[in-house]
């Protein structure tokens, strides 16, 4: 027997859970063409499945939930189709201005801000606050995971910690799942879509033939936006409801400086999320309630498995 047939037979469970769920991933992209080149990253989870003892069992284990979340967001983009009709494009806008409008002279607050930023394009001060913006909207892609990751590995040698990481995740799994679930039940468009469209409601062909450039500005979030799975995903604004989220369970830690790390970069998200022409204010709000519902749930699904585990 050959020394691959051997440490293919000596292979646990869960890497074979690993492996064929990767492949059944690709798979399915490449079948339905929605494969994209960066789908290719998932292979490191087939290299490191393969190669991990123990420790990697427990590391895919924790993690599972996190690349659930990942996963059931991407494949959205099989969904996005089906969705159009059902768009809602002109009662977020309308609901935006009549809530938030005298913020910027009855006009809603996202195009206004795009407008006056393209004014002031030419100074190197706002072009430059621009392009941060542009970071800071991007940088949850990294900084949550680069959270949690910390905490994981912290609780590698700390219960407390270990703890942390669990309870962290569970929240942030909830509030995507919640987050997931409200955008096919009620898909709406963001403000950028009406910016490069107006109020045409979305078809294939619509969504085929957009120029990001006319509804968004900023190389890197338009180059972003295009990959994305599902661009009516608006309400509930998972941007807007991370950092609401992370308030929340950084209040128990009590922490006055992680609370107030966390309201700084909370309140730039936000910032950014409307200068850019990302979200109204109302997807905010929504996603800080969505957040606030998240913790809720997930503090008393902590509870119950308490619970459960002393009456076991």
């Amino acid at each position: 027997m050959s020394q691959l047939a051997l440490r293919l037979r000596r292979l646990e469970p869960w890497q074979y859970v690993v492996c064929l769920g990767v492949a059944a991933f690709l798979a399915l992209g490449y079948a339905t063409r929605t494969f994209r080149v960066y789908h290719l990253f998932l292979l490191l989870a087939v290299a490191g499945a393969l190669v991990a003892a123990d420790a990697g069992r427990r590391f895919f284990v924790d993690w599972g939930p996190i690349f659930g979340t990942w996963v059931t967001y991407d494949r959205l983009r099989l969904a996005q189709p089906w969705l159009l009709e059902r768009v809602g494009v002109a009662w977020p806008y309308e609901l935006e201005r009549a809530l938030f409008g005298w913020l910027a002279g009855g006009r809603t607050p996202p195009h206004a801000a795009r407008a006056w930023l393209a004014a002031h394009a030419s100074s190197p001060i706002w072009a430059g606050t621009a392009m941060s913006l542009e970071v800071v909207y991007l940088s949850h892609v990294f900084a949550y995971p680069a959270m949690l990751l910390g905490l994981w590995l912290q609780g590698r040698a700390s219960a407390l910690w270990r703890g942390r990481f669990v309870r962290f995740t569970r929240a942030f799994v909830v509030l995507n799942l919640l987050g997931f679930a409200i955008y096919v039940l009620l898909p709406t468009a963001a403000p950028w879509w009406i910016s490069a469209h107006g109020f045409a409601q979305p078809t294939a062909e619509l969504v085929a033939a957009t120029d990001l450039a006319a509804g968004m500005d900023g190389t890197i979030i338009s180059e972003t936006i295009k990959t994305a799975p599902n661009w009516f995903a608006a309400v509930p604004s998972l941007h807007g409801g991370y950092p609401v989220l992370l308030l929340l369970l950084l209040w128990r830690e009590r922490s006055r400086r992680a609370l107030a790390a966390a309201a700084v970069y909370g309140s730039i998200m936000w910032v950014a999320t409307v200068a850019l022409n990302q979200h109204y204010i109302v997807d905010l709000v929504a996603g800080a309630a969505v957040a606030w519902l998240a913790y809720v749930l997930s503090e008393r699904i902590g509870l119950w498995n308490l619970q459960s585990q002393d009456g076991s």
